[in-house]
């Protein structure tokens, strides 16, 4: 439905210039005003090595069955109870900016969670009370997410997005977009047990466009278009692969948040 959304945009934009004349990753639409609806952001410090943090993870589950897509999770391995893929090979899930993440909000004790990046750090019983008030609140903006994959020329898989920003006012701030991963089936501490079959879900994989995103300036009802890519690692399960895209700034937080899974292309 996104895809043939995007086209139906395209068709209109062609009334005063083709498509392929306007710049691939950077196209406005005048658009009238839409009413977009709010989503909350929890980023989730966590460890393999962390015995507290699969409890964590069931709250999380619980949160999400009463809040579906409009809460968004990711989950950022970081600290000494995370393991990293350079030191553990596949067995690690921590990335390098999982310390930069957890060190820029300050994080000292694990499980933790920063919800819209204006919370501050909270414990994992916090979280559901700050989940329930973000999202009453107005949102200033939509994002339409669409991901797929697919091999180039070279014989190597690249992950190719469309980030569609619907303001519905004037918005500065920041376009983050994240690489996730779900269904990796590997080490856990989990209470007193160590687990060799344990489900992580929406992982931390890597940033699209920058650890802390790119500059973006977005006027009320212009629609505007990114888009981005980035290669498959070779770690990497395709077709458990997601995409988190969102607007922040330092004044407000994240004024809204998107999720999407990446589908395989097709091919002729």
């Amino acid at each position: 439905m996104k895809k043939i959304f995007y086209t139906l945009l395209c068709g209109l934009a062609g009334l005063f210039a083709a498509c392929d004349e306007i710049d691939e990753a950077d196209r406005y639409i005048e658009m009238p005003v839409v009413e977009s609806r709010r989503a909350v952001l929890l980023e989730e410090f966590t460890g393999q090595m962390c015995t507290n943090c699969p409890e964590a993870q069931r709250r999380i589950s619980s949160m999400k069955e009463q809040y579906g897509e409009q809460l968004v999770v990711v989950g950022i391995h970081a600290g000494n109870f995370g393991l990293a893929e350079s030191d553990y090979g596949s067995l690690g899930l921590m990335q390098p900016e999982g310390d930069e993440y957890a060190g820029h909000w300050n994080v000292e004790a694990y499980p933790a969670g920063v919800i819209n990046r204006t919370s501050g750090v909270l414990t994992a019983p916090e979280w559901a009370s700050y989940v329930r008030s973000e999202v009453a609140k107005e949102a200033q903006l939509g994002i339409s997410l669409s991901a797929s994959v697919a091999g180039t020329e070279a014989g190597d898989s690249v992950v190719s997005i469309v980030a569609m920003l619907e303001p519905s006012a004037t918005v500065n701030g920041k376009l983050q977009l994240w690489i996730t991963e779900s269904h990796i089936v590997g080490f856990q501490i989990d209470g007193g047990n160590t687990l060799t079959d344990y489900e992580h879900n929406h992982v931390y994989r890597a940033s699209v466009n920058g650890t802390w995103g790119e500059d973006i300036s977005l006027q009320a009802n212009i629609f505007q278009t990114v888009e981005r890519s980035i290669p498959v690692r070779e770690n990497w399960n395709t077709a458990n692969l997601s995409v988190v895209g969102f607007v922040y700034n330092d004044a407000d937080g994240v004024l809204q948040v998107a999720e999407c899974e990446v589908e395989k292309q097709e091919t002729e």
